[in-house]
């Protein structure tokens, strides 16, 4: 019999090698992104009212009646240092580190790439939650002028291919008020349309491994006529506030997923501690605290997908542990689920229904797994289209993947399987 030391010894090494698995050149001394990092929304300058005739300004260019000003890029000031990045043959180099204070500008419509970075080390690594882009350096603190005068900003700012930064700091962009966009579905590019048909349906199979995972329950659902009126009511109850928080055909309230980060640190810590679950911000505990606080903040996909799991159990008015626990060996806690394997099998455990991805459609609010839900790997939800509308740790506004590069598509979004709660038939393509 394994002794209890060893057994945890055990399992904490399989956790760190699951969560791993999902030469910099610096003006600066090296760091690395630790996913702790945030910036401040710079607002923009008011318009100050002369007081005298003599200092009065030119008046406002004419506009349209019953138009607005609609802003298209969005400045941030960075909280510490950080490295931007650029891209070459496929893998993301440092280009410089800047300071804290560095004043950078973005597009409102920026976008999240995932591409292999490498480490102040030399290794090269991938963050499921990938990096802001494009990226533009305003200024930097005037303690670093002299380092940073104009003309070495402007030669950075034009660097071929576009800038990079970690996209930790996406939290801070999108804040904690008003609504998320909608997502309108985009034409399929030439990367989508590699690896799925027009409608979503997939090109290539899974089917084998997942039926090796997943054996007989595999497509097999749970019609709603065999549930009671209470499991009925609770699994419905259950899957409706899944799709409230990442629906992105329509405006959703931010709040679901987004607060601010040490109000979303202390949950972090008193779920740990006693167990009690937020009923919003799950982005930010998932990404910014609960990732953070144990060392797996370039790979956070399952425990995001954990925490959007658990508020909604909370939401709903259910007990997560009646379904997940330490007794059914699926216990939805960082140190088990946060690793894309156990978090798949977690599901099955509690009894949602695996579904191949190329025989049905993953409608809104299911868990989606890249091939078989295995670790390496990634997951995320569908948030509309079938599953071509998702969201994850890398775009808690949504991602379009009609839109997304084919190598980004190959490696972390291939549905292969997806998961629904009983009593919830996803049609068939």
């Amino acid at each position: 019999m394994i002794q209890t030391t060893s057994l945890k010894k055990t399992i904490f090494l399989f956790i760190a090698l699951g969560l791993a698995a999902c030469a910099r050149s610096n003006d600066w001394p090296s760091i690395d992104e630790s996913g702790n990092e945030t910036a401040s929304v710079v607002e923009p300058t008011p318009e100050v009212t002369p007081s005298t005739p003599a200092e009065a300004a030119p008046a406002p260019a004419p506009t349209t009646p019953g138009t607005d000003v609609i802003a298209t890029s969005q400045k941030l000031l960075l909280n510490q240092a950080m490295t931007l990045r650029y891209e070459k043959a496929g893998i993301l180099e440092a280009k410089i580190e800047l300071p804290e204070g560095t004043q950078i500008e973005v597009p409102t419509d920026y976008d999240v790439k995932h591409l292999d970075f490498r480490n102040s080390s030399g290794k090269i690594e991938r963050s499921s939650t990938g990096f802001l882009y494009p990226v533009k350096i305003v200024s930097v603190a005037s303690q670093y002028v002299s380092q940073f005068p104009q003309k070495k900003i402007d030669e950075i700012n034009q660097t071929s291919g576009g800038l990079f930064i970690f996209a930790s700091i996406v939290g801070n962009i999108e804040g904690s008020d008003g609504n998320f966009a909608v997502v309108a579905g985009s034409t399929p590019g030439a990367g989508f349309l590699k690896y799925y048909e027009p409608s979503g349906k997939p090109k290539f199979k899974y089917t084998n491994s997942v039926t090796k995972r997943f054996g007989a329950r595999l497509n097999k659902g749970v019609s709603g006529s065999s549930l009671s009126t209470a499991q009925k009511q609770k699994w419905d109850s259950i899957y409706n506030e899944l799709k409230k928080a990442v629906n992105r055909t329509v405006a959703t309230p931010k709040s679901y997923l987004m607060m601010d980060k040490a109000t979303a640190t202390q949950w972090s810590i008193n779920f740990e501690k006693s167990g009690v679950i937020s009923p919003v911000g799950a982005w930010t505990i998932a990404t910014q605290a609960t990732a953070v606080r144990h060392g797996f903040s370039n790979v956070p996909c399952a425990e995001f997908q954990s925490e959007l799991l658990r508020q909604a159990y909370q939401r709903a008015g259910y007990r997560v542990t009646e379904d997940f626990s330490k007794s059914k060996g699926n216990e939805l806690i960082w140190s088990n689920s946060a690793a894309v394997v156990n978090f798949s099998m977690a599901l099955y455990k509690a009894g949602w229904v695996p579904w191949d991805s190329t025989l049905y459609r993953p409608i809104l609010g299911s868990f989606l797994m890249n091939g078989s839900g295995l670790t390496p790997g990634h997951t995320y939800i569908s948030a509309g289209d079938d599953g071509m509308i998702i969201v994850d740790n890398g775009a808690p506004q949504g991602r379009d993947l009609r839109k997304t590069t084919e190598k980004t598509i190959s490696i972390m979004y291939q549905t292969g399987v997806f998961f629904l709660p009983p009593g919830i038939t996803p049609p068939v393509w």
